[in-house]
């Protein structure tokens, strides 16, 4: 009886560290792009910084052809690939007097609920002024109460160069 008692306890337990369900995670990595955005308008560090699964998150910035053509012609030495970390982000975001936001659009979220993928729109504004644009997609995980970004790869368009197409008037 007490070995019943013991077996029906720990299946009840089991219920307590069950994973999401499929639209529960999506709304809760909704939520975490949510908060990350906010985090840029208010300048707030800290929780960004907890948005992230660990310090050494990959954090890759991608020009695309025609920006990093353009690019070269000033900076002969430029990379294609630029390799950051959040902190070093959040942290000039911070430190800027200027206004940072990044608008999204079109979100794609494709998960197990272990781990995921997102994907969106985005474009990066300063100012009131469009600095760049593309797509970004992160790789999170799910920590048993929370979703985490493990990495974030964005590619890097100059709207000078090419026109973020979102922006057009009248669409």
């Amino acid at each position: 009886m007490k070995q019943l008692i013991l077996i029906i306890a720990l299946l009840c337990s089991l219920g307590c560290f069950a994973q999401q369900n499929a639209e529960t995670a999506k709304q809760d990595i909704k939520k975490v792009l949510a908060t990350y955005m906010n985090c840029l308008i208010n300048k707030d560090s800290t929780t960004f910084c907890n948005l992230f699964a660990m310090d050494s998150v990959s954090f890759y910035g991608v020009n695309s052809t025609d920006t990093y053509q353009d690019i070269i012609k000033k900076y002969p030495k430029a990379q294609l690939l630029l390799k950051d970390n959040y902190k070093n982000f959040i942290r000039l975001v911070v430190s800027s007097k200027k206004k940072a936001e990044e608008k999204y659009s079109n979100i794609n979220i494709w998960n197990d609920n272990t781990i995921a993928t997102l994907s969106f729109d985005y474009s990066f504004w300063i100012d009131d002024k469009e600095t760049n644009w593309g797509i970004e997609t992160w790789q999170l995980l799910y920590k048993g109460k929370e979703w985490k970004i493990l990495s974030a790869v964005f590619s890097i368009n100059d709207p000078r160069v090419t026109p973020d197409r979102s922006q057009k008037t009248g669409s």
